[in-house]
């Protein structure tokens, strides 16, 4: 494997997604390595939101990740290879409607950042075997489906903030709206409620006329504005992990006077991830 050298401070870099089964991808990777990092350095991968703005993604996360000495990597998901909500938010499990065919597991793109991670470590001799996991608005919904669907051996932690609308534990509806009809079982449901996640949220990040706020008639069902779906989402889980006598690896924090896009979350973010 050729080595990979990451520029101090902001950079970037072409990663060839060689072990792709459904295509041979390049994707554009943003980074930024602090002054103090070395080969035990903390990794943090960061999912951009629906804009793709990656790069200046990895420039909001950056200050706090100096501070904190961790990297930094932003993948791009460009809306050419990647259109619309189902292939970055969904994962690309499904094609769109009104097709809704499910695509094999090994062509979802929730892999790539798991290979991603691992060329990482790989070409830098980076010792860690782990990397947190951080996703703010459309970000976090690729997150949590990440968590739920895969077995993400690699994440010792996860941060989702600020969600719109959220996957449903449930095995009857189907995806995106639950996990149902992925060939999925109760094992599944069980290991994703146990998974270290944090579910981050804005407490001002209540307009319920925020342009765009998710409003589909399930995603109204679960409140007015993304601060009430994110306490109605995890008071639901913790009262069914406690239905099912499953661990709940859960937990909530509250990001006091911050919005939906906002430097005191990505600060939280990177805080929470610094372990």
């Amino acid at each position: 494997m050729s080595r990979l050298t990451l520029d101090e401070g902001a950079g970037s870099f072409v990663f060839r997604d060689d072990d792709a089964v459904s295509s041979r991808r390049t994707m554009r990777v943003f980074s930024f390595c602090p002054r103090s990092s070395g080969r035990h350095a903390r990794i943090i991968i960061a999912m951009h939101g629906l804009n793709r703005a990656a790069a200046e993604f990895r420039d909001l996360l950056a200050p706090q990740a100096e501070r904190n000495g961790q990297i930094v990597l932003v993948p791009e998901f460009d809306p050419d290879q990647f259109p619309g909500l189902h292939a970055y938010n969904f994962g690309g499990v499904r094609l769109p409607p009104p097709d809704n065919t499910v695509l094999p597991r090994d062509q979802w793109n929730f892999g790539i950042i798991d290979r991603l991670f691992h060329y990482l470590r790989h070409a830098n001799g980076f010792s860690r075997g782990t990397f947190g996991l951080f996703g703010n608005s459309a970000g976090a919904q690729f997150v949590l489906r990440y968590l739920a669907l895969t077995d993400a051996a690699s994440v010792d932690l996860a941060v989702a903030a600020n969600c719109g609308v959220y996957m449903l534990p449930n095995l009857t509806a189907e995806y995106p709206i639950g996990m149902g009809g992925l060939d999925l079982n109760a094992i599944h449901l069980r290991r994703y409620l146990g998974r270290p996640l944090v579910i981050l949220l804005g407490e001002a990040d209540s307009d319920p006329d925020a342009i765009d706020l998710p409003r589909m008639d399930y995603a109204m069902a679960q409140g007015p504005h993304r601060l009430a779906r994110g306490l109605w989402h995890f008071k639901h889980c913790t009262e069914l992990a406690e239905s099912l006598g499953a661990k709940f690896g859960w937990r909530l924090e509250i990001a006091h006077g911050a919005g939906h896009v906002d430097q005191q979350i990505y600060d939280r973010g990177s805080n929470i991830l610094n372990s």
